[in-house]
This record gives C-alpha cells, structure tokens and sequence, in this order.
C-alpha cells in the first residue's frame, strides 16, 4: 500500500493498491479508479483510491506487537493485516492490534501525555486514541484514564462554540 496525506484545512487520504485489500470506512470514500472494488468494509484490487476524513487525519504503524484503543468512528482505514476487536465494556471503542498501518480522523487534534499512575477523569467523546498501556474505564459522559502513556484527544466543541468560550475568557 502506497500513501498520501493531502489537503489543508479539509484533509483526505490518498491510497494506491497493488492487489492487496485495506479496511475501511466506506461512507468517506470521495472518489477511486475503475480497478478498485468495494464491499461493506474493504477495499480491494489495483489502482487507487480517497477517502475523506473529518479535519484532520493522523497515521498511527503497529508493531507486531503493538495494539492501540480507538473510538471506532474515528478509524478511516487500517491495513487488512490488523486486528480489530470491540472493547467488552464500551462498544464504540476497539482494540486494533498490529503489525499494519491505521489511519484515524477528527476535526482537530490534541495529545496528552500521562505520567506513571496519574490518573484523570475525560470526557469519553473527546477520546480518539490511546496507547495500550494506559489503563481505561469507559464511563458516560466521562472515562478514567491511568498512565503510563498517550491519550489523543479530538476536538467536541464546534468552532461558533469555541469562540464564544474563548471570548468570555
């Protein structure tokens, strides 16, 4: 699989095919050549095709070895060769484990660091990705995280809304 990450501010992705299959969310599928074919979920054959993500898309490569927690609605491909599985406890998110690439979207996006057992409370809309050694109890309308590791924040708050915040400040 061949990439490219295009576009400012609205960023879309790019993947060229050489026979081999991705996962991915095919209700963000822009445009792609007359030699890919489409099914629920995959993207198959040669040739290339784009999808369109929300703002902005980060790509996250697995190890082997590897595996991250994700909000499902924000995975936009992932390599056929990593695992996805949903979370017992909370279905929106899913365990995807390597080896292979994963390319997640959102409007915009933070990253926050936890140090060894800190732990916070976040609201669990704004959480786009974590690393496998942080600790995660999924709750509604806010998750407890505890570290080591990476939270990826998206952003919740609409732009209208973020300026006003910001304006009474």
């Amino acid at each position: 699989m061949h990439h490219e990450i295009v576009g400012d501010p609205f960023q879309w992705l790019k993947i060229e095919l050489r026979s081999e299959s991705i996962q991915g969310d095919t209700k963000k599928l822009l445009c792609k050549s007359e030699g890919i074919k489409v099914t629920d979920s995959d993207f198959f054959g040669t040739g290339w095709f784009i999808l369109v993500g929300n703002g902005k898309i980060k790509e996250f490569y697995l190890h082997a070895a590897d595996s991250i927690v994700v909000s499902e609605e924000c995975i936009l491909a992932a390599d056929i060769t990593t695992k996805q599985e949903h979370l017992p406890d909370y279905t929106s998110f899913v365990r995807v484990s390597g080896p292979g690439t994963l390319f997640v979207h959102g409007e915009d996006f933070a990253e926050f660091l936890l140090e060894e057992h800190e732990t916070v409370e976040m609201r669990t809309a704004s959480i786009a990705a974590l690393d496998s050694t942080v600790h995660f109890e999924p709750g509604n309308p806010f998750s407890k995280l505890s570290g080591p590791g990476a939270v990826l924040l998206k952003n919740i708050i609409s732009e209208e809304r973020r300026g006003f915040l910001f304006d009474q400040l």
